[in-house]
């Protein structure tokens, strides 16, 4: 399970079933029983809530609570 991230030179092999959900860059969805490999590609990651994280700055502790997204496609970069 590969979820909102960006696969710059794409994905190449595979085992049982890979599943992509709002990555970029992936590969198309495609049944193993068909000659092909088993990838599973969700186009967009129908609702996300990442982990708070802490985080400081100059001795100052902060509790920080991601934003819950929708259809979301690729990484966030903001952490």
């Amino acid at each position: 399970m590969t979820r909102n991230t960006h696969l710059g030179r794409g994905w190449n092999g595979g085992n049982w079933n890979m599943v992509f959900s709002g990555c970029t860059n992936a590969p198309a969805t495609q049944c193993a029983a068909h000659g092909g490999k088993p990838y599973t590609n969700v186009a967009a990651s129908p609702v996300i809530a990442e982990k708070p994280y802490i985080s400081e700055n100059n001795g100052r502790w902060t509790l920080n609570i991601p934003r819950v997204e929708h259809n979301k496609v690729g990484p966030t970069n903001n952490f």
